[in-house]
């Protein structure tokens, strides 16, 4: 009987750690998408006023954002090491990012356009590129806050409850 209470109670709890792993991947995308945007304003600090070459950009923004924003901008300097052109080096570190966060590839496709612009344009035009990405990118963040809104709860409750199902099933 205890054993079978104990298996209960792992069972409610692998389940319920499922939804509630699920709910905080909601609210780190919106977080992710926030950082995004300040990985742009940076670029378009760096590259309005600074007149940073983008490596040094990427360096100096990567170490100041969260784990995931410096390992892209980590992964497309070395990719630009290797001798491979930028836009390249930004959409394989873009699909990287998305592979390993909670980030949809509608959440990239801003960064995505960005990716034959960068490097190749004049000033101007970069700063307006940039500025169009981060509108986009802020747009998504508001949707993906309201989707977080309404879901957390419920990848939640739904971890618990799926658990408390199965037990009932089972016994």
């Amino acid at each position: 009987m205890i054993l079978k209470l104990l298996g209960a109670l792992i069972l409610i709890f692998a389940t319920g750690n499922i939804g509630f792993t699920m709910a905080r991947s909601l609210k780190r995308r919106v977080l992710l998408l926030s950082q995004l945007q300040g990985l742009l304003q940076f670029l378009v600090t760096e590259i309005d006023f600074a007149v940073t070459l983008l490596p040094e950009a990427l360096i100096k923004v990567g170490e100041s954002m969260g784990p995931e924003i410096d390992h892209f901008c980590q992964e497309v300097v070395s990719s630009l090491q290797l001798g491979l052109p930028l836009s390249i080096a930004w959409e394989r570190s873009l699909s990287t990012l998305s592979d390993i966060t909670s980030l949809s590839g509608d959440d990239t496709k801003p960064l995505k356009a960005l990716a034959p612009v960068l490097g190749l344009s004049d000033r101007k035009d970069q700063l307006r590129h940039l500025k169009l990405a981060q509108e986009h990118l802020r747009q998504r963040e508001v949707k993906a806050e309201q989707e977080a809104n309404q879901n957390q709860k419920l990848w939640c409750y739904l971890g618990v409850l799926s658990g408390l199902v199965i037990v009932l099933i089972l016994v």
